[in-house]
């Protein structure tokens, strides 16, 4: 019997934006917190100024890991964008080895 390859991912929408007003409203948090998860490199804003930052699906998907890290772990801001680009990381590394081995 053929071994079966089960695929797994994340459809993101790259032309979807979400305002920090939309993301202090799906956190239940302040902008402070918005603007320490920016400064520490959690997520990524699009704009120079707070006032025309937008934040992409991805940002979004890292913003709401952040927030179970930290409300689940206690962990900070540095660790938890520690934590996610190592989770990141790990993905690329998993999807890199899964193409090579299909190839082979």
């Amino acid at each position: 019997m053929p071994k079966q390859t089960i695929f797994e991912g994340t459809l993101l929408d790259e032309t979807l934006t979400y305002t920090l007003a939309e993301l202090i409203q799906m956190g239940h948090i302040t902008d402070t917190v918005i603007v320490e998860m920016v400064e520490f490199g959690v997520i990524e804003p699009q704009g120079k100024m707070q006032e025309q930052w937008v934040f992409t699906s991805r940002s979004v998907i890292r913003f709401n890991k952040a927030m179970r890290l930290h409300q689940d772990l206690a962990i900070n801001w540095a660790g938890i964008s520690l934590v996610l680009d190592l989770l990141e990381e790990r993905d690329d590394l998993r999807q890199q080895l899964g193409v090579k081995n299909r190839t082979t």
